[in-house]
């Protein structure tokens, strides 16, 4: 059920790892705050996070979205501006999980930062696989983004994923093919398709395969650092879609690159 009519909530998640999926969300956000959009980033990978690390916020966390939640602390406390653009705002994960953080507890928490009005979306990045988390991350979305490597065992897990979502009452699933790799645009138009018809989930974008994305991750950099054009474009592409704009889907994405 949405919490805001202002502000929209984006889940970012997969049944499986390894797909991408904080990699995704966090460089989507850069290139939305880059179109003059407002972003809070809350990750939700509770005992195992990794968002802070991409973003290059790691040594900037001290508190964290549980803290919030079991009120050891203000809620702005917990906000991290990121110095690269004014309108990224991020909250860590807890190490480790409590009981304490109870879904009530969370909604709660998440239409607070909702309701100040400070933000046009709040991504929320989830762990792979089922659990409290992710079933938290649902209550309060508007809308799913289920990241999707073109492998057999990542798009029966997003076909998985969309299934779950859906008896969770997520009204609008999307799709977004991450590590795309190696084909012409002709071919890898026809791969797209077949991925949406083995996971009956509507597509958002695709993100190509490129080394110097998983390099950038590693070194907490997001597309306003990385050397590629088709990263840059891809993440724009989204941004637009993801705000309502119509894009082709490989607009000013020339050539694929192939696995390395």
């Amino acid at each position: 059920m949405p919490i805001s009519a202002e502000t929209d909530v984006i889940l970012f998640t997969s049944c499986k790892g390894g797909v991408g999926k904080s990699t995704v969300c966090a460089n989507l956000a850069m290139a939305m705050a880059a179109l003059g959009k407002k972003i809070l980033l809350i990750d939700c990978d509770f005992g195992n996070r990794c968002l802070d690390i991409i973003m290059g916020l790691a040594d900037d966390a001290v508190y964290d979205i549980g803290d919030v939640i079991m009120e050891r602390i203000p809620p702005e406390e917990a906000i991290i501006k990121d110095r690269r653009n004014p309108g990224i705002n991020f909250i860590a994960a807890p190490y480790n999980f409590s009981s304490r953080i109870s879904k009530p507890a969370f909604q709660r928490v998440v239409k607070a930062y909702a309701d100040t009005g400070n933000y046009d979306y709040i991504f929320i990045d989830t762990p792979g696989g089922i659990g409290e988390p992710l079933d938290f991350a649902a209550s309060v979305a508007d809308t799913a983004y289920i990241i999707v490597s073109p492998t057999r065992a990542a798009i029966r897990a997003a076909e998985r994923t969309g299934i779950y979502l859906a008896q969770k009452g997520v009204r609008r699933e999307r799709l977004i093919i991450n590590q795309f790799a190696g084909r012409s645009i002709k071919k890898a138009k026809e791969e797209v398709i077949s991925i949406i018809d083995e996971t009956a989930i509507k597509l958002i974008g695709v993100v190509p395969y490129d080394v110097e994305l998983i390099r950038a991750g590693n070194a907490g950099k997001l597309i306003d650092e990385i050397l590629s054009n088709n990263i840059t474009h891809a993440f724009e592409n989204i941004a637009y879609r993801t705000m309502g704009q119509t894009r082709p889907l490989f607009c000013n994405i020339k050539k694929l690159k192939k696995l390395r």
